[in-house]
């Protein structure tokens, strides 16, 4: 397993589309907010600084990952609209899905697939969160996009906070595709170690030490297998112990069908070292982006929909004042609005529908 990459170094540049302007709009730069900063540029030409910022982008979120630099991120993680052809609300915020009809769907979504290809590095890691609607349709995308052998895992996560049904059983995971870039994709097991659970098969004993293990004697070989209790296990690809946020959890922004900090950092913490960026092409309420902010991962998301934005804006902002040292450890946050002509192509004028 990879424990180090060269990546290529980040830059804008490359978009086969017109660059749109982009204005800065706010720069966080330590535990406070800086002025305003009046700067226009464009994908091709942005502003020199010494190091990249993490990156919040109010605007096409397509046009910036075809124009990111290819083979410069490590992970990507989407939660795209799941084709729900309904309006989604939260605690005063709401927006309006795709339509439920999978083949536009794909179609509508695979260029972000696309791309996140191209922006991984060869270590890199992409992550696509959907449910029962379209994940098989997407599935098929992807075997195409990526090939069939780079399918790694495909993660089913289960929960039991909502609704139920008097019709079935209740529709409680979701599923998410992790596809690899190359053939030595990077995997940290040590980071992401679970508790084990009691009750299995195994039978609890103590060994020479006095601590806990779970044992176990294959029959044929009658080899013996000892488990330390304390040391946890490598996850299965089912998760069982990460609950949906409830509508009272502290984490809850407002923004429906957000995601928990803890599913994030099962993913970033397995595939990501700090230092290692992370993109989320559908920011929704910014989860990827505090999680990569409180890892040290470095970040780049964006929505279209400017009321997200904001909200990820003030989410960020909060914990980027509670991290410890931030003004001499953490990288400044940099916050940029597409400012594109009424009638052009680029212009933000819908929401991209994020969920995270």
């Amino acid at each position: 397993m990879p424990s180090s990459r060269q990546v290529a170094p980040l830059a804008w540049g490359g978009s086969p589309l017109a660059p749109p302007r982009w204005q800065l709009v706010q720069r966080l730069e330590g535990p406070r907010l800086a002025s305003a900063v009046e700067t226009s540029a464009s994908y091709a030409d942005p502003p020199a600084r010494a190091a990249p910022a993490d990156l919040l982008v109010a605007g096409d979120s397509l046009r910036l990952a075809q124009a990111w630099t290819p083979g410069s991120l490590s992970c990507v993680y989407i939660d795209p609209p799941f084709g729900t052809g309904t309006v989604r609300r939260g605690r005063g915020h709401d927006y309006r899905d795709v339509e439920d009809d999978p083949e536009p769907f794909v179609q509508w979504l695979s260029p972000w697939l696309a791309a996140s290809r191209d922006c991984l590095c060869a270590t890199g890691s992409l992550f696509v969160h959907l449910d029962y609607r379209a994940v098989h349709y997407v599935k098929v995308a992807l075997d195409r996009i990526f090939g069939r052998d780079h399918l790694v895992n495909e993660l089913v996560w289960c929960y039991s906070v909502g609704g139920k049904s008097r019709r079935g059983f209740g529709r409680k995971h979701d599923t998410i595709l992790w596809y690899a870039r190359g053939k030595d994709w990077a995997f940290y097991p040590e980071a992401v170690r679970i508790a084990r659970r009691g009750g299995s098969h195994m039978r609890v004993v103590l060994d020479e030490h006095g601590q806990q293990v779970q044992e176990k004697t294959d029959r044929k070989t009658g080899r013996v297998y000892r488990y330390p209790v304390a040391a946890g296990k490598i996850p299965e690809d089912w998760w069982t112990d990460i609950e949906t946020l409830n509508h009272s959890d502290r984490e809850r922004t407002g923004w429906p069908s957000q995601k928990p900090e803890r599913l994030l950092e099962r993913l970033l913490g397995a595939t990501t070292v700090a230092g290692d960026w992370v993109a989320d092409w559908f920011c929704g309420s910014a989860t990827t982006a505090a999680v990569a902010q409180r890892l040290g991962r470095r970040f780049v998301t964006a929505d279209r929909a400017r009321e997200a934005v904001a909200l990820a804006q003030a989410r960020l902002a909060r914990r980027f004042a509670e991290l410890p040292g931030v003004a001499e450890a953490a990288p400044p946050l940099e916050v940029w609005h597409e400012s594109a002509p009424e009638g052009d192509p680029a212009n933000p004028t819908t929401s991209q529908r994020s969920s995270a």
